[in-house]
């Protein structure tokens, strides 16, 4: 099979896989413009929107014949420019592309890189044997990211698209073709497996023993002549190929700081205790990071780290041309001296691990190192040097996010040393996800997160001294640190769970009040219909509503209780009606009369209310039963009640004060919020602005009630509740005056390598 045939079937295979993920990305694209139309907040923009639409619905199938034509065209495209000069090329984006299209074009080549880096190693080596060279890689090799980037940019020209439509359609692209690219290049690899083209070959990094000793592993079968080499492994993979099936040596214990004779069984214990989980993705990026980090081929940097890699770590100089020339002998640090002089610097002054203290930091090693050994012209290995770098980008990660408390910072400061060595000298750290020291660093962002704002931050602290204080070169001191501060955090959470089910269980049974309130008021509203003093229905409303809350939350409704009351209730509400006045007996009357002063006592009304509102009654039963004539006449002044006056003026003035949710409907946005809120789950947590300075205050969700539309909050510590209704809620929402908090999921670490995959990747753009 020829090297075109090859290629034609790999182009069907990705030109399906491809065109199928655009389709779905413009769907989605028209999806979003026509929703945003119909939001619009404005005719303008609603009218910008849907032309944006009709753009799109139009020029789709221009877009996939142009990518379809970008496709068949690429392989030659870069095959004549390989041929054409020995100058290494790559693909790029336009040179006069708009910066929203061209970040989302690096978003897309970053995100599908690292999603695919084992299937495209395999494909890059197959494609350098059918073009006969060592000059294509993922930079330039088709069907790549990079290509994929290169395809858009260039079928981005064939179509009248706005620059928000094309930003769309790249980022739904990079959400659909990042679940399933796999997948297209296991299938194109099938095509090179069936053709005899490297059929065996599988990604393999050389062993730890040999990559410490600086030897390198020469290939034994024609399978690994693709594998990469010692010496590139050394300068931009130095991460071991873990599988998680068995216990991996730690380099802590043979390279730490003298006087740690118990390093080797610290590490030995970790090994035995602790369960391996080896991650894969964390490991694929950290090598791409530090691939990023590694200076371009043939540079100077480059020539100088090669010369330096020539000199033996005991100090031994080799004959290079260098040495010939008479320059420096240069010399690597080991890492046992790289550990020693971190640790003396440590003991003198404190370190500040950021990117902008890392640089001084090195110079600072380089010279304790020289004072240590007598090595005049000391030098950090390529993987010192990366994985120092490396550690202040995340601690640069951990500065600037504000959803991390600032006083946990005081925290990883106390820890930035230990971490610092145990990245340096412990494969492990950056390959399993259940190493102490990464998983004592989730711990410290988890906690950050779930207390932010509490004093259980500045407490957290002495467990970080602690790790810090203790550490002697191996895991030891983290396990314990890590098992301390757990169980601390698990106490106080069981504390923080019994003060918030205090406050749910009061809501609670607030709620159930109100709902009988509701119920009686509405049975209330039946009663007094047809009611026409004022007073009457005062009396009815103050106090025979509270008096049948109770008997319905005690006795229900079956009760003879509440027959008898909704009995004496129907009688003083029919005093205030001319007509059924007249059906009423004279010991009904009474009896009613006399119950309702009974009530009134039992509800704490004073003797002075109760003699005046008995008055009242009586002033009104005189006037009902005069004749018509005499009705017309001026009505007879009733004596005030006190308690009753002063419940009818709070109602008025609740009433009066109306809330934004009862004055207008929620709008479709705002109603989807609330659903949205209905379904959290509890422990959900908010950040309430609560000033104008943008300050906020972290509370969590504790308790949400339909029936009442009640939203209960408590602070992180389970106390100072605050209760808000649902739609009020919704609306704050809606404006960020409450901000849903996002807790990272799936490891802070991880997250924090991928943010700085991303800005490596736009700065090399």
């Amino acid at each position: 099979m020829n090297r075109n045939q090859i290629l034609n079937e790999c182009i069907v295979i990705f030109d399906r896989h491809l065109q199928a993920n655009l389709k779905s990305a413009m769907n989605l694209t028209l999806k979003k413009l026509f929703k945003l139309a119909e939001n619009a907040t404005s005719n303008q923009d609603e009218q910008s929107l849907f032309t944006q639409y009709r753009q799109l619905k139009s020029g789709a199938k221009s877009l996939s014949s142009g990518m379809r034509t970008q496709i068949k065209s690429m392989p030659e495209f870069i095959s004549a420019e390989v041929n054409k000069s020995d100058n290494k090329m790559s693909l790029s984006l336009v040179e006069d592309e708009e910066l929203s299209i061209s970040l989302s074009l690096t978003q897309l080549d970053s995100t599908l890189e690292v999603v695919s880096h084992a299937e495209l190693y395999t494909l890059e080596k197959r494609m350098n044997v059918i073009f006969g060279n060592e000059k294509i890689d993922k930079t330039n090799m088709p069907f790549s990211p990079a290509s994929i980037v290169w395809l858009f940019s260039h079928a981005f020209k064939s179509v009248d698209f706005e620059v928000q439509v094309k930003t769309m359609i790249i980022d739904f692209v990079t959400k659909e073709f990042s679940g399933s690219i796999n997948e297209a290049y296991k299938e194109i690899n099938q095509v090179f497996i069936d053709a005899g083209i490297l059929p065996n070959l599988q990604p393999e990094v050389s062993v730890t023993s040999n990559q410490d000793r600086g030897v390198k592993t020469e290939p034994e079968t024609d399978a690994q002549t693709d594998a990469p080499s010692e010496a590139e492994d050394n300068e931009q993979s130095p991460m071991p190929n873990q599988t998680g099936s068995g216990p991996v040596t730690s380099r802590a214990a043979s390279n730490a700081a003298p006087g740690t004779g118990q390093n080797e069984i610290a590490a030995g214990e970790y090994q035995q205790t602790q369960s391996r989980q080896f991650d894969p993705q964390t490991k694929q990026l950290v090598e791409s990071i530090f691939d990023l980090l590694s200076p371009p081929k043939g540079s100077a940097v480059q020539s100088s780290q090669g010369y330096a890699g020539g000199q033996s770590q005991g100090g031994d100089a080799a004959q290079g041309q260098g040495a010939a020339n008479g320059a420096p002998q240069v010399q690597k640090i080991a890492d046992n001296d790289f550990d020693k002089a971190l640790s003396q610097i440590s003991q003198e002054s404190g370190i500040v691990a950021t990117s902008k203290n890392i640089h001084n930091l090195k110079e600072m090693l380089a010279d304790q190192v020289k004072n240590n050994t007598g090595n005049y012209y000391p030098e950090l290995s390529p993987k010192q040097n990366k994985t120092l770098d490396l550690m202040g980008m995340v601690y640069d990660e951990i500065e600037k996010d504000d959803s991390i408390d600032s006083h946990i910072r005081s925290s990883f400061n106390a820890i930035n040393v230990p971490l610092l060595r145990m990245a340096v000298n412990d494969e492990n750290f950056f390959t399993d996800a259940a190493h102490p020291a990464r998983k004592f660093m989730e711990l410290l962002v988890d906690s950050s997160q779930k207390w932010h704002g509490t004093n259980i931050i500045k407490q957290i602290h002495q467990y970080s001294d602690s790790a810090a204080k203790s550490f002697d070169g191996s895991t030891q001191s983290f396990v314990g640190a890590l098992k301390e501060l757990t169980q601390y955090l698990e106490v106080t959470e069981n504390r923080a769970k019994k003060a918030e089910q205090k406050w749910v269980s009061a809501a609670q049974g607030k709620e159930k009040m109100e709902l009988t309130k509701a119920e009686v008021e509405s049975h209330l509203d039946e009663i007094l219909e047809g009611c026409d003093i004022k007073f009457i229905r005062d009396i009815i409303q103050h106090v025979w509503k509270d008096s049948l809350t109770l008997t319905l939350l005690r006795e229900g409704k079956d009760s003879e209780q509440w027959q008898k009351k909704t009995k004496s209730a129907k009688i003083i509400s029919q005093i205030g009606n001319k007509n059924e006045f007249m059906k009423l007996s004279g010991p009904d009357k009474l009896a009613a009369m006399h119950h309702l002063d009974q009530t009134m006592d039992e509800l704490g009304f004073s003797k002075r209310d109760r003699i005046s509102t008995k008055d009242n009654i009586h002033s009104c039963l005189g006037w009902q039963e005069s004749d018509e004539k005499e009705q017309q006449e001026v009505k007879p002044k009733l004596k005030k009640v006190l308690s009753i006056d002063e419940a009818v003026k709070s109602q008025e003035i609740e009433s009066s004060n109306k809330k934004i949710e009862e004055i207008r409907e929620l709008n479709d946005n705002e109603k989807l919020i609330m659903e949205q809120v209905i379904n959290m789950p509890y422990g959900t947590m908010f950040d309430f602005v609560i000033n104008q300075q943008k300050e906020t205050l972290r509370r969590k969700l504790s308790w949400v009630s339909t029936m009442s539309e009640t939203v209960l909050f408590v602070d992180l510590v389970g106390r100072h509740p605050h209760k808000m209704k649902l739609p009020r809620l919704a609306i704050d929402i809606h404006r960020n005056n409450i901000i849903k908090v996002e807790v990272q999921e799936g490891g802070y670490f991880r997250k924090a390598l991928s943010n700085i995959m991303d800005r490596l990747k736009k700065m090399a753009a």
